[in-house]
């Protein structure tokens, strides 16, 4: 099943900051996405209509955040000799599906209080609840799972993560339910069906799947027994620690602020906050981590787009090329060490954003995975802590060559202003997502 694309969710209120774009929640565009298989195929570099090759594969790293030491954010059995916390290790799979099982059937007539749902993984984009998300369906067994779904009535699947590594189902997914639905066969000739627009409504816990042949063969979709999963901890009052870590989000805001964080959060959501239990409190918190995590990488994206461009340019220029109108360069017709530091700059992409993906997949998976708002808030203030470190470091460095804060002194635009994702851009209509493996 083809089609990578960036999952939105939309917390209210999400206010970001960008000095030299005016960004969305989400990841990298669509055409950025495509351009691996393009540049690939032509070996032509266009200097109005290059962008980088993105590495998006999680398989190729692990995500590492180190630890608080303050009770939120506690250091757990997965944090290794050096201090650092694997999210990936801790997250709890099914085991592989096999192919050769028979299938299960379950009539539920018969037994009522086993609850079945259809199983629509979708690659490596961590779904928390409350966040809305559209999906393009073109598979012709997803076709049929929607279809399924409104015949009965339930408009309800799971969506679990894949291990990227083993391709095992996470345990713990989100539901999501479908709100909207329209056909759009006639306008796209056929090549996507549907365009649905979902809400995530709770989590599950899978306990089997019952049809894992169909997984290889493509026939329909996986369906599984499943659990709801309820937080354990209710009736506990963890309004300290509650209180704890959105004071620490705050700081967060106010030393981003401060440093003149190229991407970063605007300051008028700081009356906003809040780590209580419900769709406003903690989950509204990590949808808008993983949307500044998000847009960081799409920052990164774009810087290198900017660097091949610049390179590019300035060889053109050298050799006396109009630089007026659209130029298509053969890449093979370069000079090798313009190709040499083309290659160096995809490889430092690479680099450097293969933990920038993790970041915005595995703690989120965990925290779908913790059955108490306890642990939650433990794994929130783990990631917290990894930024906190990076902003004291960015502290120390300017404190070393006497610079001082701001948009200026970090090197962006002095000029730029704060802004803040309107309701419109939140409940942006158009597709995010189409189906993947």
């Amino acid at each position: 099943m083809s089609g990578r694309a960036s999952s939105v969710s939309h917390p209210a209120a999400c206010g970001f900051h960008h000095a030299t774009w005016q960004n969305r929640i989400g990841g990298a565009s669509k055409h950025v996405r495509s351009m691996r298989s393009r540049l690939a195929a032509s070996r032509e570099v266009s200097l109005t209509a290059w962008h980088p090759i993105p590495t998006r594969n999680p398989g190729a790293f692990r995500m590492y955040a180190g630890a608080s030491d303050d009770g939120v954010g506690s250091i757990d059995d997965s944090v290794d000799e050096d201090g650092v916390r694997d999210y990936l290790a801790e997250l709890t799979w099914l085991p592989p599906l096999d192919p050769t099982k028979e299938t299960e059937e379950i009539d539920a007539t018969t037994d009522p209080t086993t609850m079945v749902l259809p199983v629509f993984p979708l690659g490596s984009t961590a779904y928390m609840p409350h966040s809305d998300h559209v999906l393009n369906i073109f598979e012709p067994r997803y076709r049929q799972m929607y279809s399924d779904i409104l015949f009965n009535g339930s408009r309800r699947f799971v969506v679990p993560v894949s291990h990227p590594e083993t391709g095992k189902l996470a345990a713990v997914a989100p539901v999501f339910y479908l709100e909207d639905l329209k056909e759009v066969s006639e306008q796209t000739a056929d090549a996507v069906k549907y365009v649905c627009s979902h809400k995530v409504i709770g989590r599950v816990s899978i306990k089997r799947t019952l049809n894992d042949s169909v997984w290889a063969d493509r026939s329909t979709y996986l369906k599984a027994v499943i659990e709801p999963l309820e937080d354990i901890d209710d009736d506990e009052d963890l309004s300290t620690r509650e209180k704890n870590l959105t004071e620490r989000f705050v700081s967060i805001i106010e030393k981003q602020t401060k440093l003149g964080e190229p991407v970063r959060f605007t300051e008028n959501l700081i009356s906003t906050l809040s780590a209580e239990r419900g769709e406003d409190g903690l989950w509204r918190l990590a949808g808008l981590w993983q949307s500044l995590l998000q847009n960081r990488l799409q920052a990164k994206e774009s810087e290198l787009s900017n660097d091949i461009q610049q390179l590019l340019r300035n060889y053109l220029q050298n050799q006396g090329t109009d630089m007026q109108s659209k130029v298509t360069v053969q890449f093979d017709a370069l000079p090798q060490e313009i190709k040499n530091e083309f290659t160096r700059l995809q490889q430092t992409f690479r680099e450097e954003s293969m933990a920038m993906v993790g970041q915005t997949i595995y703690p989120f998976v965990l925290l779908v995975q913790c059955d108490s708002h306890a642990e939650r808030l433990n794994v929130f203030g783990s990631m917290l802590e990894e930024e906190e470190k990076r902003l004291q470091a960015k502290v120390a460095l300017q404190s070393l060559f006497g610079t001082g804060g701001g948009d200026a002194a970090a090197g962006g635009d002095a000029d730029a202003t704060d802004t803040d994702a309107s309701t419109k851009d939140d409940k942006d209509e158009s597709p995010d997502k189409t189906e993947e493996a």
